[in-house]
């Protein structure tokens, strides 16, 4: 019999280990808060032009917030279509923040889950080249918070295939707003870790 294939599905965790992990394997080494928010504060202008593309040439609206803390507010019709051709569920509200420490606010952790968890990385990213950017422009800046993970249950157990970082591809064709946000020694370091370490893989022999 065949064993079903899982789908990648994108993860969202705030759990410092992870990027501790991640900072590990990378050989880049983990920064303080206050660098981390320096480095995704440089990625605005990129994240507002992904948000342009995304109006212009997507559909997606602008939606007014009071919530000063939001960069990134927008909304799509679901890309699920009925028998009759109307949409098949409910709004996407795609959000990001100001500052990257919100990423990490206990309060606010349901809400980034329900954005990356939801149809627009699981499914539109494949199909919308701003959101695939945007996924991976995150996992460039705080790597190891938004992982693609795969999962193969196999007669020796179970094979999880986590994926921290972007294709190297996408490293060399983004090269100069890279270093823009990064810097040159940053970007190479970050273009080698996509080079060799982008996957891990952990095994979960039967029983455990």
């Amino acid at each position: 019999m065949q064993v079903p294939q899982s789908k990648p599905e994108v993860v969202f965790s705030s759990d410092v280990r992870n990027m501790d992990e991640w900072a590990q394997r990378t050989r880049i080494p983990l920064t303080t808060a206050e660098a981390l928010g320096t480095t995704y504060a440089r990625s605005h202008r990129w994240l507002q032009q992904l948000k342009t593309r995304l109006i212009r040439e997507y559909g997606w609206v602008e939606v007014p917030s009071n919530d000063h803390r939001l960069l990134v507010s927008l909304e799509s019709t679901s890309i699920w279509r009925s028998s009759v051709g109307l949409p098949a569920g409910p709004k996407m509200k795609l959000q990001l923040p100001v500052y990257a420490s919100s990423f990490f606010s206990p309060e606010r952790r349901v809400q980034w889950e329900m954005v990356f968890h939801s149809d627009i990385f699981e499914s539109m990213r494949k199909i919308c080249p701003p959101i695939s950017d945007i996924l991976n422009l995150i996992q460039c800046l705080l790597t190891g918070v938004v992982t693609l993970v795969f999962e193969e249950r196999l007669p020796q157990g179970l094979y999880r295939t986590t994926r921290g970082l972007p294709p190297v591809s996408w490293i060399n064709e983004n090269e100069a707003a890279l270093i823009e946000v990064f810097g040159q020694s940053h970007f190479k370091a970050l273009r080698k870790a996509c080079s060799d370490v982008a996957f891990k893989l952990d095994v979960f022999p039967h029983g455990q």
